[in-house]
């Protein structure tokens, strides 16, 4: 009973709280950690408000005559019990920031995202989120997107349309690959994977050039891309990771067996150096095949072009190789200086010249990944 009576005057106060917030023009309303289970209908009639903050109560959805706070700028409905993001917050069109952290969610409305045009920050950590919707591409203004702590799988194609994005959290999910459209996202600044289940950075991370602060600790990273070096990472952070050891084993490859495919491929290639050849002009003929083409790369040593073979290595460098924004004595304080880089030859030929310091990547146990 007293409980009760506790609960019956503190709702009578929050009352006769909003009731004087509707003669004047109230801007921000701070309503958490009241147990709330219904959101108060006089809230509605407060059309001013600008921030509303409704953490921390027992809200399992919101009401749809709150779309008539149009002029919304912040809302925090964070720590509640809501399965699902509110239909009504699609209404907000001056939407810029949305904490709805450490609910139920078990995936982002997208019909809710798509109308969220002028959100700049949404912080969903905290949830039961299977994956990203594609809508998240149409938040052209995002530059915070938090959602650490879910049950992602999958990052969609569609983030690169979050062309504005400098920070995004990913950390602790369950996240297998990165899409490399991620290097589309020229101004990210901050990128946290931990506790995921990477094994690979993709090449494309090096596009992410304004890139400060990388995170990809408790992962299966055993090696890392040199493209990273043209990131501007001042922050690298990879301990708990099967990181390649230099541990040498004798090589049993001596010879390259390549597929009529690949044998071609690279004449074709080798032709472009040319602007005369025949081949050349013959082959710029052919869109299907330049399509093709596009994907070669460069062999690290002898700078030919393969397409569709090559023989992945490793080289051992200090980590301020591909970190060369990182001050002296942070590369000081690390455990270790030295990381395993990923590096690419065409071929055993290449590999068996004297004079270069890589690896090819060896794996005698299934679990027990080694170099030669």
């Amino acid at each position: 009973n007293e409980y009760k009576s506790y609960l019956s005057i503190k709702w009578k106060m929050s009352n006769k709280f909003l009731i004087n917030a509707t003669k004047g023009k109230t801007r921000s309303m701070t309503l958490c950690n009241r147990k709330l289970h219904d959101v108060p209908s006089l809230l509605s009639t407060i059309t001013t408000l600008r921030h509303l903050d409704l953490k921390s109560n027992h809200l399992t959805s919101l009401p749809h005559n709150l779309e008539a706070l149009s002029e919304i700028e912040s809302l925090n409905i964070g720590n509640n019990e809501l399965e699902e993001i509110p239909c009504v917050i699609g209404c907000f069109s001056e939407l810029k920031t949305l904490h709805i952290f450490n609910n139920k969610l078990t995936d982002l409305n997208g019909r809710v995202l798509d109308r969220l045009f002028n959100c700049t920050l949404l912080n969903a950590n905290g949830n039961r989120l299977r994956g990203i919707s594609k809508e998240i591409g149409l938040m052209k203004n995002l530059r915070i997107l938090c959602l650490n702590n879910n049950k992602i799988k999958v990052i969609p194609k569609d983030i690169k349309l979050c062309s504005s994005l400098t920070e995004l959290h990913l950390g602790n999910n369950n996240i297998t690959d990165l899409p490399v459209e991620l290097g589309k996202l020229t101004m990210l600044k901050k990128l946290y994977l931990f506790k995921n289940d990477l094994t690979y950075i993709p090449d494309e991370i090096g596009s992410c050039e304004s890139l400060e602060v990388l995170d990809v600790s408790c992962n299966y990273i055993t090696m890392f891309p040199r493209s990273m070096s043209r990131c501007s990472l001042t922050e690298l952070y990879y301990d708990e990771n099967p990181l390649l050891e230099k541990l040498p084993v004798r090589s049993q490859h001596t010879n390259d067996v390549f597929y009529l495919k690949e044998l071609c491929a690279r004449v074709i290639l080798e032709s472009f150096k040319d602007r005369y050849s025949p081949l050349r002009r013959e082959t710029l003929k052919r869109p299907d095949i330049l399509l093709l083409l596009k994907d070669a790369e460069k062999c690290a040593l002898c700078d030919k072009s393969y397409l569709f073979s090559w023989l992945e290595c490793v080289e051992f460098v200090g980590v301020r190789t591909i970190l060369p924004a990182m001050s002296a004595a942070t590369a000081a304080g690390r455990k270790s200086g030295i990381v395993p880089v990923k590096v690419c030859l065409c071929s055993y030929e290449c590999f068996y010249t004297e004079g270069h310091g890589y690896f090819a990547v060896s794996y005698p146990h299934e679990d027990t990944p080694s170099t030669e």
